[in-house]
């Protein structure tokens, strides 16, 4: 894997050095159980998390009570809408989610659909935006939950979640908002907001896997939940369990360090995918995004006479994907490019490129190089 080139940051990301450095004493030195109470080995492990907590809040700006820990991304979300939807279900059984959510979001979605449900599921515009007036159309007096992410997993494509999160509020609806992708790429202050419920995943910014945190909003609006996991009274008794103390004070790091360097981070990431974007127009391409409201960390690419699982392996030598990395093995045209309106053909000749401010220039003009030869060859 030496001579390989990695694009696929929006997958997954490695562990920052300073991260790994933060963890490592805790898996050996610093080992106490945070819930034992009677001896320092506990006290030592449970001030770590509260510091790790005290991270989190900081770094999205809300108070330390509104910060659970939790497995990830995918588990967040599971609370958010099933806490939500098992608890809200007498005022109503009605959900409203966008086309374009991460699997995690739909699936989950669908599960309560089997058990009742009323959903509605929201068109985008040809660049992945939803209007406010779709939105807002899609209320009813039983809606109990509106699910929009905010920076979309494929494209990029940023949603305006203040405005949306405003009309949720101002009809009494919890609004919940996937932001695994959104940590360290937009600027994240729930108080700018009305977003209830926040579930993000600290391996998207250079954090461990395996460990998340879940924002809770609790007051203006405040947002409850039912725990999916019980046997303890861990997390104000949402997440029962023996926290993961290493991953806890890794993710507390990660999202410090991603939130101090988002400004510089950001210049960084635009100057590389403008570079990447400057050699796929030579080749027709035409890109998956909203051309105002997209993130800098991810390129879709449509080349419109090249399967993209040709151009895979033409380029083995770059990791990128073909879609999500929770849903690449499946042979269906991405979900999300068909909401955008793109034709089956379309979206098996699109791919998603995501980028690192950590690329060497090495790397990128590697990169090219590979790709314009590759892409050279398919067109003769």
């Amino acid at each position: 894997m030496e001579d390989s080139i990695y694009l696929d940051y929006a997958a997954t990301t490695p562990v920052h050095p300073d991260v790994l450095k933060a963890m490592l004493p805790f898996f050996t030195e610093h080992f106490g159980n945070s819930s034992s109470s009677t001896h320092q080995h506990g006290w030592y492990t449970k001030g770590a998390i509260k510091r790790a907590r005290k991270q989190v809040a900081k770094a999205i700006n809300c108070e330390e009570s509104e910060i659970i820990f939790t497995s990830g991304g995918t588990e967040g979300i599971n609370q958010g809408i099933k806490g939500i939807f098992n608890l809200y279900h007498k005022k109503g059984n009605h959900i409203i989610v966008s086309k374009t959510e991460h699997k995690a979001v739909l699936d989950t979605i669908k599960s309560l659909e089997k058990k009742g449900a009323d959903i509605t599921y929201l068109d985008v515009n040809s660049e992945g935006i939803i209007t406010k007036e779709a939105f807002e159309s899609a209320i009813k007096p039983t809606t109990i939950l509106a699910a929009v992410m905010w920076v979309n997993n494929e494209t990029g494509v940023i949603q305006n979640v203040k405005e949306l999160s405003e009309i949720a509020f101002q009809n009494n609806v919890p609004f919940l908002c996937d932001g695994t992708q959104a940590v360290g790429k937009v600027e994240i202050d729930m108080q700018d907001s009305k977003i209830g419920v926040l579930p993000i995943s600290a391996h998207k910014f250079y954090g461990p896997k395996g460990i998340g945190a879940l924002y809770i909003r609790r007051k203006s609006p405040r947002i409850t939940l039912e725990s999916l996991i019980t046997g303890g009274n861990q997390e104000n008794k949402l997440r029962a369990g023996t926290l993961n103390t290493p991953s806890v004070v890794g993710l507390g790091e990660a999202i410090e360090i991603a939130v101090a360097n988002l400004e510089s981070n950001t210049k960084i990431l635009q100057d590389i995918k403008t570079q990447f974007k400057a050699l796929f127009v030579q080749f027709n391409a035409k890109f998956n995004e909203a051309e105002s409201n997209t993130s800098q960390h991810v390129l879709n690419v449509c080349l419109p006479t090249i399967k993209a699982n040709n151009l895979l392996k033409h380029t083995r030598k770059i990791s990128y994907s073909l879609g999500s990395a929770c849903t690449s093995e499946t042979l269906d045209p991405s979900h999300v490019l068909t909401a955008m309106g793109q034709s089956k053909e379309e979206a098996f000749s699109s791919f998603r490129l995501s980028f690192s401010p950590t690329i060497t220039q090495k790397e990128i003009d590697t990169a090219l190089n590979t790709f314009s030869v590759a892409m050279t060859s398919l067109l003769d």
